[in-house]
């Protein structure tokens, strides 16, 4: 009876470790400090807030693992020129997608059923982190995610 409680508290044991090891794995993950800047075009006539943005791996993945757009952040800008920092794992990962749209009716939603006046775009640089140059975002379409834009049928 002793034995099969003692085999019953390491096996507990073993498994607590084991779940511990899991919950670090994200904090163990190499990730460079990068840098990105850019700028938003879009038409003079609009008046916003504040610009949202979302950046994604073009591409995530190893193998037949591979998918676009694995969301790494967001964060917003009061102006048409942004720059943000931010924790990049180049592991498995390429290139970068910049998303942007503007709240127009200021309900901090992209789009419903009934206002559909949003406007959004991107800007993909799919050799990042090898190269990484100003990003230009061009905010003209109405109602789209990122996944609209990227990958291209093209």
């Amino acid at each position: 009876m002793l034995k099969k409680i003692t085999i019953c508290l390491v096996l507990i044991a073993l498994i607590g470790i084991g779940m511990q090891s899991c919950n670090n794995m994200d904090s163990e993950l190499i990730k460079d400090e990068i840098t990105i800047s850019g700028e938003v075009v879009i038409d003079s006539n609009l008046s916003f807030s504040k610009i949202n943005f979302s950046i994604f791996h073009a591409i995530s993945g190893i193998g037949f693992q591979e998918h676009p757009l694995y969301e790494i952040e967001s964060f917003t800008s009061n102006d048409t020129s942004f720059s943000h920092t931010f924790g990049y794992d180049s592991l498995g990962n390429t290139g970068l997608v910049v998303y942007a749209w503007i709240d127009l009716d200021e309900d901090g939603i992209l789009c419903t059923p009934a206002s559909r006046i949003d406007l959004a775009g991107v800007d993909v640089n799919e050799s990042f982190p090898t190269t990484n140059s100003l990003f230009s975002v061009k905010i003209n379409t109405p109602c789209v995610g990122p996944d609209w834009f990227y990958p291209s049928s093209e």
